[in-house]
């Protein structure tokens, strides 16, 4: 997941106060110790950590550990601590060189300075920023903290729930120092797509409200304003208005549709269009719900049947996901090559494997235990191009770097840079998320995979390209 990281600044300001408040009686976070990789894993042993996302099929799954033993009836600043103290001190396996017992340190002390009586501290917005802020401090981008409905969007994400509300079924980016929203997806037979929109379209206007830029605005504040603007729009359901400028063979139109939000599913399914002659382009927006290797191996075997000899996977904004399914949409791509062995903390190294359609696992040993099946699998073989940008993250970074080991050429910008770590996502305290990084991960033949895929030569993901008829990194693929 593509996420900006923040300086530590409630903690640096708490730094700054020369008396920090004194603890009250039992307000001390207890000290974790840092547990230590074992130098002789063992075949047989069972990880704990794994046995509690239900086994290897559940890794990148819902919980990092059950629910927090001994919290509050009503959480605190106190239990959150805790909680951080013991998932990054006894699963935390990533390259980060901070001081992690410093930093530990540091939180607790700016919070207390902060907030006083961590015990009596009840949690809010200001006690969220602090904690992103304090797990932002491991300098991983792969560990960070998520607020209470962030943590509710990943796992609706997971199980593909229905959104909270109606939906346009677009993805969508302010055009940088311009007016309007420029559209990334506009997802087949949801209601945008319905109505005729598509990508590189540019919204202009929703229910008579114009989306121009205000003066002043930065392209955060713009952003920001044309969520709330779009939200409100689609959120009745009814239907509305929209205004969109097309650019298209080197002209530029404005014209008007009706769309109908919807509730919508959590998580697209990847698609594929003809975009050339002979060339499918297959959108990969998300790796995080199950499913996903299944619908790229119908489409791959769709565009088989085609006679499709050029297949463009595109994995731009894709900020990763599930690993079962990364190594099986791998698999359609590179066959038996897909893969990766994560080393962890404890010792208990998982390896993943597609055979035959099948994603197996195993703990230190060889990988016998399925995980994830596919029907009627798929074996691309003709020319492959993968489009990232610095939003491809994680397993997108894993499925491309495997590809390019196999002759697929990279066509975009940097990716995000997480590619060689595995991170699991779960509860804490105030039904809040973290993330840890819990693995580094080498691929099938032992070599450490990259944390970054850098195509050559770069094509930057142009933002205002595309808002005016070019999206580069397709056109770059394409010749």
């Amino acid at each position: 997941m593509t996420r900006a990281r923040l300086l530590l600044l409630p903690l640096l300001l708490a730094a700054c106060t020369p008396t920090p408040a004194p603890p009250v009686p039992g307000d001390d976070v207890p000290t974790v110790p840092r547990a230590t990789r074992p130098a002789r894993p063992s075949c047989v042993l069972n990880p704990a950590w794994l046995s509690a996302l239900g086994g290897p099929a559940g890794l990148m799954g819902v919980n990092l550990r059950p629910a927090p033993l001994g919290a509050q009836a009503t959480p605190s600043l106190f239990d959150q601590l805790l909680d951080v103290r013991e998932a990054i001190n006894g699963s935390y396996w990533g390259e980060s060189g901070v001081d992690l017992q410093a930093l530990h340190e540091q939180a607790e002390t700016g919070a207390r300075t902060a907030f006083g009586n961590l015990r009596a501290a009840t949690l809010s917005a200001q006690t969220d920023a602090f904690m992103n802020d304090y797990v932002d401090g491991v300098r991983d981008g792969h560990t960070y903290f998520l607020d209470a409905a962030g943590f509710r969007a990943f796992r609706d994400s997971l199980s593909a729930a229905p959104t909270p509300t109606p939906r346009l079924g677009v993805r969508w980016a302010a055009v940088p120092g311009e007016d309007g929203a420029v559209l990334l997806d506009a997802f087949p037979e949801w209601p945008a797509a319905q109505a005729g929109l598509t990508r590189g379209d540019t919204l202009l206007s929703i229910g008579g409200q114009p989306l121009t830029r205000q003066p002043g605005d930065s392209d955060a504040a713009h952003a920001a304003r044309l969520s709330t603007l779009l939200g409100q729009a689609s959120a009745a359901g009814a239907p509305v208005t929209v205004t969109y400028r097309r650019a298209q063979a080197g002209a530029e139109t404005t014209a008007s549709t009706t769309v109908t939000p919807r509730v919508l599913s959590s998580a697209p399914l990847p698609y594929a269009r003809t975009v050339a002659p002979g060339t499918v382009l297959l959108r990969l927006p998300t790796f995080a719900t199950s499913g996903v290797a299944q619908q790229v191996h119908t489409l791959i075997g769709g565009a088989q049947r085609a006679d499709a000899t050029h297949l463009i996977l595109d994995l731009r904004g894709n900020g990763g996901g599930l690993l079962s399914e990364a190594i099986g949409v791998a698999g359609a791509l590179v066959g038996d090559r897909a893969g990766e062995t994560i080393e962890t903390l404890d010792g208990q190294d998982v390896t993943y494997a597609y055979r035959n359609g099948q994603v197996l696992a195993g703990v230190n040993c060889a990988p016998t235990s399925p995980v994830l099946g596919v029907g009627t699998p798929a074996r691309w073989a003709g020319r492959l191009t993968i489009l990232v940008n610095e939003g491809s993250a994680s397993a997108s970074e894993i499925v491309a770097q495997l590809a390019a080991q196999t002759g697929a050429i990279l066509t975009g910008e940097r990716s995000y840079g997480v590619g060689n770590t595995v991170t699991v996502i779960g509860a804490i305290s105030g039904d809040r998320g973290l993330s840890v990084t819990i693995g580094r991960a080498n691929d099938l033949r032992g070599q450490p995979l990259t944390p970054d895929v850098t195509p050559a030569p770069v094509t930057p993901d142009d933002l205002r390209a595309l808002a005016h008829g070019h999206d580069l990194p397709l056109e770059a693929a394409l010749k």
